[in-house]
């Protein structure tokens, strides 16, 4: 549903009509949920009048039946639509309405209001499940300007940003974001592409200049010419694909109304047969009863819920549980580079002075320069001088040329801490190589003497290489790094942290495309990123990993929406102990399917011979259930016992 209204609106104003649709689909579960809650209230005030009185047994009984009349009347209606209707959604349906009836009939009022509670809660984990795309293209429109300033003959007019066409020329002012995709015809400026890229660094902008829509001008005013708008824009493939990708996806819970399709109709006949021949249709209720795959319905959800109380413990968001069925076969992760392998902000990795200078001085004299910037540049800077004890007094005037230099008036002259190009043609400092470094690099003058350099990197986080060993540990057997960043960044990073492979200054759709390259490979893939740039590859892989910051505000909307999972901590530790989890609720799942779907078969064929009557059938149903929910626990005793997953 989420891709059909998507698609059919071929762009990004889809979202809003998009909206209303969930709306609704929200409100139809509300609906359904409400029923169950009533219900259960309903039977748990009966069950317990009747233990406290059991004079008012009859009442209680009565109470009992209403509650189950109130979860049966919508059960009934979506039985008889998806037995009449081949296109129904599920097919288990018909089913659980069969058994609510049989149950009723016999009086187990109990088990007619379970046996469709466990369907709902199987089904509020599969919508949690897409509701997860909504919330990522919902993020990505926030990200989309409203309206766009065009040239015109008559001057200069504000227009809708889908009334944009390929050739208008637009004007984009300071810290307004690009509305198109784009080349820059006059102006410079410096480009935050991080909401795109996912990079931190700030980049120089020119005539001849690519731009993409959804990042932002942080500097001068821009005269851009547009090559691609709405959904041919860069920001609009990317919403386009995500739901491509969302409509692919088969959620682990729907496998058992494909199996119920053949399922049903040799219950039924097994039902029939024994009323046929025995004529005991106490003996064919209980055939009905047990039938319904009330334990194997519960195996998921309660393997989810014990799963999603223990990861939530080790700080692991479990959104989906598609995970479950691939995440055991990884034996590839894709990892993004800025904010998720690396800490995402700048640090001074080196100080380079000149002849007759030392790293104090140069230090000193850019940290007076960087006093009254934000850049973040100036932040790494001014950090690096309080380290080391240095002083930084403010100066009397300090002037910033935004993307390009910082310049402070001072007693001793004038200081400078900016570009290479800036300090050359600006500031008229005489010879500033234009030196091919790895990182950020900066430049510091006094006066016309260039004093020397300040190199700045991103630096890798401290458990990012501990958590890759762990995972190769565990059965991942390749790693590869992906980044919108340079080539010699990549590269050091991935040296650095033991990884296989890297590609550097790719873009969202590019960082998807690999991770089909690798699926095509014949590899399973995890993918672990932290932004809009990752948000196609965390839904495309197999398993899709979001990096937080320590708190579900923390993690990036868009990039939540497209994963499966998301780690809340600040350290990478809880990859290995996602593995460790997975493994754990793989064997969980597996022996919940075993003592679900196994118990039926055994309890239909005593009932069947039988040896079962409907009232023990309704108990050997309830046992079915205790052993699923107990052996669901084993996850939380392991994490118990081990402190650790």
């Amino acid at each position: 549903m989420i891709t059909d209204v998507l698609l059919a609106g071929a762009s990004l104003t889809g979202v809003s009509s998009l909206g209303l649709e969930r709306d609704q689909d929200r409100r139809a579960l509300v609906m359904r949920l409400s029923a169950t809650v009533a219900g259960i209230a309903l039977l748990g005030v009966a069950t317990v009048m009747g233990r406290i009185a059991p004079d008012q047994m009859q009442v209680a009984e009565a109470g009992k039946a209403i509650a189950a009349l109130v979860i049966a009347v919508p059960v009934l209606a979506r039985g008889l639509r998806a037995l009449f209707d081949p296109r129904a959604p599920s097919a288990t349906e018909p089913l659980v309405a069969l058994a609510v009836l049989a149950a009723m009939a016999v009086g187990a009022f109990d088990t007619a209001v379970l046996v469709p509670t466990v369907m709902e809660i199987g089904r509020l984990f599969e919508e949690r499940s897409s509701l997860g795309v909504l919330a990522a293209l919902e993020g990505i429109r926030r990200l989309r300007a409203v309206t766009a300033k065009r040239e015109s003959p008559s001057g200069e007019e504000t227009v809708p940003i889908d009334a944009i066409r390929i050739g208008d020329v637009i004007v984009v002012r300071p810290g307004e974001l690009f509305p198109a995709d784009g080349t820059v015809l006059s102006g410079t400026s410096t480009l935050d592409s991080a909401a795109v890229t996912g990079e931190s660094r700030l980049d120089d902008i020119g005539p001849g200049s690519t731009v993409f829509a959804g990042t932002r001008n942080v500097g001068g005013l821009i005269r851009l010419e547009v090559v691609a708008s709405g959904a041919r824009s860069l920001l609009g493939r990317v919403v386009q694909t995500l739901a491509e990708v969302e409509r692919a996806r088969v959620p682990f819970l729907r496998l058992l109304d494909t199996a119920s399709r053949d399922y049903l109709p040799v219950v039924l006949t097994v039902a029939a047969t024994v009323l046929f021949f025995t004529a005991d249709l106490p003996r064919a209720i209980a055939v009905l009863i047990v039938a319904c795959p009330t334990a194997l319905v519960l195996a998921g959800p309660a393997t989810m819920v014990a799963a999603m109380t223990a990861a939530s413990r080790a700080g692991i968001l479990l959104k989906s549980a598609r995970f479950l069925e691939r995440i055991g076969e990884v034996d590839t992760l894709v990892l993004d580079k800025t904010g998720t392998v690396t800490q995402g902000t700048q640090a001074v990795r080196a100080i380079v002075p000149l002849d007759g200078v030392d790293e104090d001085t140069v230090l000193s004299a850019a940290a007076r320069c960087a006093h009254g910037s934000i850049h973040p540049v100036s932040r790494a800077v001014a950090a690096a001088a309080a380290e080391r004890g240095l002083a930084a007094a403010a100066p009397e005037v300090i002037r910033e040329w935004p993307g390009l230099g910082v310049a402070a008036e001072t007693t001793a002259g004038t200081l400078r801490l900016g570009r290479a190009s800036w300090l050359r043609e600006v500031a008229h400092v005489p010879d500033v190589p234009d030196e091919a470094l790895a990182g950020t690099v900066v430049w510091v003058a006094h006066d016309a003497r260039l004093l020397g350099r300040i190199e700045l990197y991103d630096p890798p986080r401290a458990d990012a290489r501990a958590a890759i060993d762990a995972v190769r540990a565990l059965g991942i057997s390749r790693v590869i790094l992906l980044t919108g960043d340079r080539a010699s960044i990549a590269a050091e990073v991935a040296v650095e942290l033991g990884i296989d492979g890297w590609e550097a200054e790719v873009h969202p759709d590019q960082k998807l495309a690999r991770v089909r390259a690798e699926q095509d490979a014949g590899r399973v893939v995890m993918m672990v990123g932290d932004g809009i740039n990752d948000a196609l590859a965390l839904a495309g892989a197999d398993v899709g990993v979001a990096v937080g910051s320590g708190t579900t505000a923390g993690v990036n909307e868009v990039a939540l929406g497209g994963a499966d999972i998301a780690l809340l901590r600040l350290d990478l530790g809880a990859l290995p102990q996602l593995i460790r989890l997975a493994d754990r609720v793989r064997t969980v799942m597996t022996w919940n399917g075993v003592i679900g779907l196994g118990g039926s078969v055994a309890s239909a064929a005593l009932a069947t011979a039988g040896w079962l009557g409907p009232v023990a059938a309704a108990a050997a149903q309830s046992a079915s259930v205790l052993a699923v929910v107990l052996n669901s626990g084993r996850l939380l005793r392991a994490l118990d016992e081990s402190h650790h997953l």
